[in-house]
């Protein structure tokens, strides 16, 4: 029930977070299913994604987008992605991603 000026009102304020135009959830949603996608057997499907963060395709589709152009994720091949887990330190071992 809320009007395009009220969400992009609460956007800017940091009291909702736009995935899309139609997909807006609250702040720290990303960092939450990251961290539960994390918790899958690498690589996952979107189906896989959608169970675990118990939501539909609808906003599946946009939040893995979304996550894939944070970084937090990243697609493996038409079907599956797998969460990445960060930069290379000087050792050559992988950090965690900041999220």
């Amino acid at each position: 029930g809320l009007t395009r000026r009220t969400v992009a009102a609460a956007v800017r304020a940091g009291a909702l977070l736009r995935i899309t135009d139609a997909v807006v959830l609250l702040p720290g949603s990303d960092a939450r299913a990251a961290e539960v996608l994390r918790g899958l057997p690498q690589p996952f499907t979107l189906s896989e994604a959608r169970k675990a963060l118990d939501t539909t395709r609808r906003v599946a589709v946009p939040l893995l987008e979304f996550l894939d152009a944070r970084g937090l994720t990243e697609r493996v091949d038409a079907q599956r992605r797998r969460c990445r887990t960060g930069e290379r330190d000087e050792g050559g071992r992988e950090s965690a991603p900041t999220l």
